[in-house]
């Protein structure tokens, strides 16, 4: 590569920490089209990671979240000099329930995930839910950020293989894992969703990123009640909304495997278990797909179980402006006794799926051939593309059919889109060397 000029290469991290570039530098910065990576690796260049015992640690502290906290399990086979795949485990629980419940319940030495985990070649991290006033924690205002900075803490403690990060919750976890895995499914390789629920959603969010949902049979019967004097309820997490997930997903494409199993609503069940090592089997072969062929982004986005957090970005698509208007989403309706005291009223309880309209904007994109792609959009004043040789041939314009409009645009890579896609995604791994953005207000 060239040789790097340092007050260049402190412009660009100055920019991907924040700060604002001067026309100057904005402009030497795209001037920069050759040896995109090289330059990357010294702009951002790896921390020096050291040996880490195996086996759990923790607490750890959160920077900007002093009432959180974090644990670790470390495989025995993770050795700071090869990248390592991540686990971001959001764990179950309630409003109360103390920041030891990742170790205690789930990832400890005595907890029901630590046989799983002995001999996995993963890394996991498990912090406690953020505060919130109801048993939804991992779903209200600034869980995505709290996750993404879990990420730049797990990135910068150990070698992470970017390309395979698994990101997945059970019980109130997973009420978090539908929720956030629609607004970060670009950044995972694979999604798994246990026993959760959801309220409204579009799962075309998850569109080529690898989805496991679990579920047990039995979640609300009287026998799997557990501690719990009486059986769990059909709208805390029944069984009814993995099955109107997989129903949705199914009739849009979206590839993903359906396992419900004939446990209870704990892991602790042996149904259960067997399902958490097929997830794990599975988990292990996933691997990221910033280039897929098709995507989907929506904004806001999530499970409006109670937030629909805006977020105009995901895997080579942004909304640069938005019109005013609403687009449908889909919603799961209960049916049934809520509470199933006989296995009668268990087998009564079901769902139907119907649309609300709410305000936000989507696009619906895939690559449909050699350097074309056909894109559909709603509430859209202009968006962008991002693109990379893998996608398109960069030497050569790109056509878009854009609601029945013909749009062309010739990509230009430089080393500023690449930090500016890094920058938007908070991903030091995003890969987009090039854009090509439309404004379709304009004739």
């Amino acid at each position: 590569m060239p040789t790097a000029n340092a007050s260049l290469l402190q412009a660009a991290r100055a920019f991907l920490s924040g700060q604002s570039l001067t026309p100057v530098e904005q402009s030497a910065l795209a001037a920069v089209t050759d040896d995109l990576d090289g330059w990357c690796e010294r702009i951002t260049p790896p921390p020096a990671f050291h040996p880490t015992a195996p086996g759990c640690s923790g607490p750890d502290p959160i920077p900007g979240y002093p009432d959180s906290a974090l644990y670790w399990h470390t495989p025995e086979a993770y050795h700071p000099d090869r990248p390592c795949r991540l686990f971001l485990f959001m764990h179950g629980g309630d409003t109360d329930t103390p920041n030891t419940a990742p170790l205690d319940n789930y990832i400890g030495p005595q907890a029901v995930m630590h046989p799983f985990l002995k001999n996995l070649p993963v890394i996991v991290a498990a912090p406690s839910a953020p505060p919130a006033p109801n048993g939804k924690r991992w779903n209200h205002p600034g869980a995505v950020d709290y996750l993404e900075t879990i990420l730049d803490v797990a990135t910068k403690k150990f070698n992470i293989d970017h390309e395979r990060i698994i990101i997945g919750g059970h019980s109130m976890g997973g009420f978090g894992a539908y929720h956030l895995g629609q607004l970060l499914a670009d950044r995972a390789a694979a999604l798994w969703l246990s026993a959760g629920a959801w309220k409204l959603s579009d799962f075309r969010s998850l569109l080529s990123t690898a989805i496991y949902i679990s579920h047990a049979k039995y979640d609300c019967a009287y026998a799997y009640r557990g501690a719990h004097k009486c059986p769990r309820h059909h709208d805390w997490c029944g069984t009814s909304f993995a099955r109107a997930a997989h129903q949705l997903m199914l009739r849009d494409q979206i590839d993903h495997v359906y396992d419900e199993h004939d446990g209870g609503h704990g892991l602790f069940w042996e149904p259960a278990q067997m399902s958490l090592q097929r997830f794990l089997n599975w988990a292990l072969l996933q691997k990221r797909q910033p280039f897929a062929s098709r995507t989907a982004l929506v904004t806001p986005r999530g499970t409006a179980d109670p937030d629909l957090p805006e977020r105009p970005f995901s895997r080579w698509l942004s909304i640069d402006r938005a019109l005013p208007g609403e687009i449908a989403f889909d919603r799961v309706n209960l049916t049934g006794p809520n509470v199933a005291w006989t296995i009668d009223e268990l087998a009564a309880q079901s769902f139907f799926l119907d649309q609300q309209r709410r305000p936000g904007a989507r696009i619906v994109a895939a690559i449909d051939g050699a350097n074309h792609f056909a894109v559909v959009t709603e509430n859209v004043a202009a968006f962008s593309i991002w693109l990379h040789p893998e996608m398109v041939d960069l030497n050569q314009p790109v056509t878009v059919n854009c609601n029945g409009r013909i749009l062309s645009a010739q990509p230009q890579p430089s080393l500023l889109t690449q930090l500016e896609g890094m920058r938007l995604r908070r991903d030091p791994a995003s890969p987009y060397v090039a854009k090509i953005s439309f404004d379709l207000e304009k004739p």
